[in-house]
């Protein structure tokens, strides 16, 4: 796959043929118009005849305050400021920041999940991190699962630690898996419900799965054993052979990103004043996150020469690190319709 310089264009409205039938968007610059704070760019879409702003379909549009506030308000949120603290700071509401901060989580779901697909993985690594909420996120665990050699965070998933829940956290992990099925490594804890669960969604593969046991004392860890529950001995040998960073089965990669939840999330810290009621809340809040570190933060562990990398550059998905302004201002794929209709629309081309 080769890499993205910027992201594609997009017609915002689902009506158009563009999005039915998946043909390349033909957008170009329709008129300029005046408004009371500056010019605005008015775009025209070849396949609808439909005209929109460049804010139609994002999650700028209809927003009273400017990009920039937004912008700092979510990257504040981001980096581990609360809500009350962002809206101090910036002069606005709290329930204000509490908005923005639920619409750009949704866009930045929306983004991940079309944007993270490894085309060639190594390495997986997956954990569940305890959110310590009250009322309905009381019981609340968040799953994530990290690509050990391009270090993408290609899961996430808030839900009770039940199996109905582990299996959507697994088979979210399956859709971001590419074309290219070698034997690949899969760890993880004992969690009860993993075992099953793996079996079920990666049946017909030549996965790897294999289960880490810690043991600590009062100076650290002290030993790690595994278990395999999957694969061959010989698939696992060839799989830790690809793999440039683990000797031997561990989690620490995925411990050291749960660490960075803990410290980029204020809904997760311990002894927080205002701990999480909903898990929906701390779905969006881990999503904004999520879309920092893979596409925007350089790591210093991705560093090659001179150049340090994001996640996504390291993955082969985009050639340069992406701004705030580019992923909001990226148009989701609208609501599309029925299988009937798009039949027809295809009966009439034809």
């Amino acid at each position: 796959m080769k890499p993205h310089a910027k992201l594609p264009p997009r017609c915002p409205f689902s009506e158009c043929r563009s999005n039915d039938l998946g043909l390349p968007a033909r957008i170009i610059l329709h008129c300029v118009l005046k408004t009371r704070h500056a010019w605005r760019h008015r775009r025209l879409c070849k396949h609808c005849g439909r005209t929109f702003t460049v804010n139609t379909g994002t999650v700028y549009h209809r927003m009273r305050r400017s990009k920039n506030d937004f912008d700092r308000a979510v990257q504040m949120h981001a980096e581990g400021m609360t809500k009350a603290a962002t809206a101090r700071v910036l002069g606005v509401s709290p329930s204000t920041v509490s908005r923005w901060v639920e619409r750009a989580g949704r866009h930045a779901e929306q983004f991940q999940t079309e944007h993270s697909k490894v085309e060639a993985p190594v390495e997986f690594q997956i954990d569940e991190l305890h959110c310590k909420g009250v009322g309905s996120a009381r019981n609340a665990w968040a799953y994530s699962g990290i690509e050990v050699w391009s270090r993408m965070w290609v899961s996430l998933y808030v839900g009770n630690r039940t199996l109905r829940s582990t299996m959507h956290f697994v088979r979210q992990l399956a859709s971001v898996f590419g074309h290219d099925w070698v034997p690949v490594v899969v760890t993880s804890d004992r969690f009860k419900y993993y075992e099953p669960v793996m079996r079920r969604v990666f049946r017909d593969t030549n996965l790897v799965y294999l289960q880490v046991e810690n043991r600590y004392s009062a100076r650290g860890l002290v030993r790690t054993s595994y278990k395999q529950i999957m694969g061959t001995a010989v698939g696992q040998k060839y799989a830790r052979e690809r793999s440039e960073d683990s000797k031997r089965p561990n989690t620490s990669y995925i411990e050291r990103l749960n660490l960075r939840k803990r410290s980029c999330c204020s809904l997760l810290r311990r002894r927080n004043p205002a701990p999480a009621r909903k898990p929906e809340k701390i779905q969006e809040a881990l999503a904004i996150v999520r879309v920092f570190y893979n596409f925007v933060q350089r790591h210093s562990s991705l560093k090659f020469g001179g150049v340090k990398r994001t996640p996504a550059m390291q993955a082969g998905i985009f050639e340069r690190p992406l701004t705030i302004r580019e992923i909001f201002n990226w148009v989701p794929p609208p609501q599309q319709k029925r299988w009937r209709e798009t039949r027809r629309q295809l009966a009439q081309l034809a």
